[in-house]
């Protein structure tokens, strides 16, 4: 057996003297996820209601679940999706009681709720707890992590190590992002009129057909300007106090001094979406610590069946894969598995939308670090037209669409510009697939940016060689 009381998790097996019990850690996830939580039959399938009918003695409906088309798909090797999932739903609770799942005309696996009851357990009951109550009961220990003795000393040094940088940070000179926001005029990240409510009303059915069939509705192609935002200072500002505390409180006073240095980093890009695949991602600007309004080269196009990745140097070339390092804002159904509340009538970007609060509950495709808070969806086509992750009150990450347009792609969009002269390469087949673009990471790396040229200025003024 298995069981959580809301704090404690439990594993039981049963032996000839009585319950062998081990505690598994905090709170875990309820058992039958897929049945109890069944939204994930939003976010990727086609649903038809076939009958209603009796089940227990409860109301039912029985339904249809056909897959649907998915852009840049690449299930496992050697796994098939099924064909169609036959559920039954309780009319009343929205559960599946039966969820069987047909490939090639047979079933391939079926899952039923039998002997259901819908009843609470009395006060005081034990219930939830493992047989004999907590008394006695191993923990299994904690779960890996460099918190044990073995990894103090390499935290020792490393917090060492970062109280040193964050000193030559601090006494550093160098201002590169002063320098980056007075020359691009939309570096700091747009004004925020705070987030809001959480115990507004529900989305109404219009808003979440809307995210169903968002994909379907700009199917012929679109065009789109991503901007995007990560407030580096309030994402160092995240970090827990026990990050802090490493090496004698020495990583605190590089998050510290670095948050004071290190602000917003701002990305433009023009994005093409084609019906079957293709994308064109194309760089316009990034600017942040150390990239004053810096124009990058580097495009990626895919047609469905290849992806290049084109820079100055070289174009690599490979299998097709998703869009990774944009959120995914053109099929929106993904947010069909949270709560959503809201549904205010909004103007961004010239276009009519709706705007929502989420709960994060659910992590967006790609695993992204940070959960939109904050969503503004198009009243027309359903797509994310606004994206904004807080810290408390703050925005931590924002991506906004903008110069929207419809329409299928002109010939040759999905196909590489390739400059003469350029080296391709074929991407390594034990190169591990591409990654969204984590936030931290752009943390760490502009911190150990910003860390070398303040050594280096440290050092030429010892020098005598910093004018400055």
């Amino acid at each position: 057996m298995s069981g959580c009381d809301g704090t404690r998790s439990w594993h039981a097996v049963k032996e000839s003297d009585g319950w062998s019990v081990v505690g598994t850690g905090g709170p875990q996830p309820p058992p039958m996820a897929s049945m109890l939580k069944p939204s994930w039959l939003l976010t990727g399938f086609t649903l038809e209601t076939s009958e209603s009918l009796t089940v227990n003695g409860r109301d039912a409906l029985r339904v249809t679940a056909t897959p649907r088309p998915v852009r840049w798909d690449r299930p496992a090797a050697g796994r098939r999706r099924a064909d169609r999932v036959e559920v039954i739903v309780d009319a009343g609770l929205g559960i599946l009681l039966r969820h069987e799942e047909i490939l090639d005309g047979s079933p391939l696996r079926a899952t039923e709720l039998t002997d259901v009851r819908f009843d609470s357990v009395p006060p005081g009951d034990d219930a939830w707890s493992p047989p004999g109550g907590w008394v006695g009961v191993e923990d299994d220990g904690p779960p890996f992590t460099a918190d044990g003795a073995g990894w103090e000393v390499i935290k020792l040094t490393t917090g060492l190590a970062a109280a040193g940088l964050g000193a030559l940070l601090k006494s550093s000179r160098f201002r590169p992002f002063e320098q980056a926001t007075r020359e691009e005029a939309e570096a700091e990240m747009p004004a925020f009129d705070g987030p809001m409510a959480a115990d507004g009303p529900p989305v109404s059915d219009e808003v979440l057909h809307l995210l169903h069939a968002s994909p379907d509705r700009w199917a012929p192609g679109i065009v789109a300007t991503l901007h995007e935002w990560h407030d580096v200072g309030a994402m160092l500002a995240r970090a827990p106090d026990s990050t802090r505390r490493v090496g004698f409180g020495g990583l605190g006073y590089l998050i510290d001094t670095a948050g004071e240095r290190l602000a917003t980093a701002h990305t433009i890009s023009r994005l093409r979406l084609g019906s079957a695949g293709q994308y064109r991602i194309e760089p316009v600007l990034q600017s942040g610590p150390g990239r004053p309004g810096r124009h990058p080269t580097e495009t990626v196009v895919c047609d469905g069946e290849w992806r290049w990745r084109i820079g100055e140097d070289e174009v690599t070339v490979g299998p097709a894969a998703p869009p990774f390092g944009i959120p995914n804002m053109f099929d929106a159904s993904w947010l069909l598995g949270r709560q959503l509340i809201g549904g205010q009538e909004v103007l961004t970007g010239g276009r009519r939308g709706y705007r929502l609060r989420g709960a994060s509950d659910v992590k967006p495709p790609g695993s992204w670090l940070f959960f939109p808070d904050e969503i503004v969806i198009d009243a027309e086509l359903g797509i994310l037209l606004s994206w904004i992750s807080l810290a408390g009150e703050q925005p931590v990450t924002r991506y906004e669409l903008r110069d929207v347009v419809v329409g299928p792609a002109e010939p040759g969009a999905f196909r590489p510009d390739i400059p003469p002269g350029v080296r391709v390469a074929e991407e390594s087949r034990d190169q591990p697939p591409s990654e969204p673009v984590n936030p931290w990471g752009l943390v760490a790396r502009q911190a150990a940016k910003e860390a070398r040229s303040a050594l280096r200025n440290a050092l030429g003024a010892l020098r005598g060689e910093d004018k400055r």
